[in-house]
């Protein structure tokens, strides 16, 4: 392949998944501020109504370890279609239950379809180690865009049109990007970087990647970072009516929260890669996880319940902050296992880190919003940045690892 057609080919995939996901993150915030008409039409507690999000999350990790074993298997086009189209379905579905466990297990459907794995692994195919860190970050920022999407198109249509016209609206928009993917987004050529004997060892620890303690320990800091973003995805527009703030404008501080992380991710993402070369991946990637993302997110977190009362303005700014932190760490922390195992090992790896993870932003969800009820939302607030803590402790043991220094 020439390097022009190399250069196009980069950029399509890069711009087909980042648009994709995107669209499949929108359902995330969008549901959230449609708290209150979900919680009218069917009569639901909190922990009930954010159910659904932790629903949701759970589909997302469980799809996207097994989505990391398909593609290896199938490859990633194949897989695919076996996400996208129940994800359309489930979208689509949902405004039309009139039963609320049903809703769930679409809410778990729609998760199946949110394939972090997936674009993941076909951008980390199309970019070598010292490019990957800011193409990742620029991928998994749509994880933020989309969130700011679903936040401020659902808290300008959930008060004109109903939240089940929303989920509509959401759905079509879903299917003409999945149309758009198909036509952008190509099988990447082999990595120059990758020589056979390399494309060799990486097969070989894809076979062996649960012993690997580097996945375990990334695994569990994720976990943090999951309990964290994805408990304050779901949760702030509930939180901020709380400060009788108007619909309209929890949908802007919303909007905003996740549309920073289109900024972060990606610039965290360049920092880590301006790293690698003299301080090797490993180093790099969990320097770039602890002091520009996690501890910006620790700071943001524990303020909250400070400054968002105060005004429009300070909540805003808080919210900016908060939304900074723990997105940023998607560019360098999910770039990993395709650094240290090679390219291939990108779905997988991804996949089981998501999968530990995953109780994270399941628990987060039902468990802060229940506590704030019987204690306060300041100790929820401290409660959702405490993990962040111990995930800036677990990125300092693990970038001490000599197995892996020199990669």
């Amino acid at each position: 392949m020439t390097n022009t057609a190399n250069k196009k080919g980069k950029i399509s995939a890069l711009v087909g998944c980042t648009l994709m996901l995107s669209i499949v993150y929108m359902s995330l915030t969008s549901w959230s501020v449609a708290v209150n008409e979900l919680a009218d039409a069917f009569h639901l507690t909190t922990p009930m109504i954010q159910a659904g999000s932790s629903m949701l999350i759970a589909g997302y990790v469980i799809g996207g370890f097994c989505e990391g074993k398909l593609i290896a298997k199938y490859g990633w086009r194949k897989v695919f279609s076996m996400v996208i189209w129940p994800f359309i379905i489930a979208s689509a579905l949902i405004p039309l239950m009139t039963n609320y466990i049903l809703i769930l297990l679409l809410r778990f459907i729609q998760g199946w379809g949110c394939m972090v794995g997936l674009t993941l692994a076909v951008v980390s195919s199309w970019f070598p180690t010292r490019q990957r860190g800011l193409a990742v970050g620029i991928l998994l920022g749509a994880i933020g865009l989309g969130s700011a999407l679903g936040g401020y198109v659902g808290g300008l249509l959930t008060p004109v049109i109903g939240w089940k016209q929303t989920f509509w609206v959401i759905t079509a928009v879903a299917l003409v990007g999945a149309l758009v993917f198909y036509a952008m987004v190509k099988v990447a050529p082999p990595l120059e970087e990758e020589s056979s004997k390399v494309q060799e060892s990486s097969k070989a620890a894809q076979v062996n990647l649960f012993r690997e303690p580097a996945l375990w320990l990334l695994g569990v800091a994720t976990l943090c970072c999951f309990f964290n973003c994805y408990g304050m995805y779901a949760y702030l527009a509930e939180y901020l009516f709380t400060l009788k703030y108007t619909a309209a404008q929890v949908g802007l501080i919303v909007f905003l929260n996740g549309f920073i992380a289109v900024i972060a991710t990606p610039f965290v993402g360049w920092l880590s890669d301006r790293r690698v070369a003299t301080r090797g991946a490993l180093k790099a990637r969990t320097w770039a996880n602890i002091w520009p993302a996690l501890f910006v997110g620790l700071v943001g977190c524990a303020l909250m319940p400070h400054l968002a009362p105060m005004g429009m303005g300070m909540a805003i700014l808080v919210a900016m902050i908060a939304g900074w932190g723990i997105p940023a760490t998607n560019g360098p922390g999910l770039s990993l296992p395709a650094d240290l195992f090679g390219s291939a090992a990108a779905g997988p790896g991804v996949g089981l880190v998501l999968l530990i993870a995953g109780a994270g932003g399941i628990i987060a969800p039902i468990f802060v919003p229940w506590l704030a009820a019987r204690t306060s939302w300041t100790v929820g607030w401290y409660v959702t940045a405490t993990p962040v803590l111990i995930g800036m402790f677990i990125n300092m043991y693990l970038s001490n690892f000599n197995k892996y220094a020199a990669k």
